[in-house]
């Protein structure tokens, strides 16, 4: 069984919508825009999670 954690952060208005426009152009969710960031900064992030987890229509 996988266990995640839940992190909340709170960012400013205009830092949601240019990631909300990135996840909509990329067609990738926000989440994995941020665990690529955070991958990209240095962070430990297991490479089964850089994938997006939402079902294909």
């Amino acid at each position: 069984m996988k266990i995640e954690e839940t992190l909340q952060i709170t960012v400013p208005p205009a830092t949601k919508k240019s990631l909300k426009m990135l996840a909509a152009e990329s067609g990738d969710s926000m989440r994995v825009i941020v665990l690529r960031a955070l991958a990209a900064a240095g962070v430990q992030v297991p490479d089964g999670e850089l994938h997006d987890r939402r079902k294909v229509k």
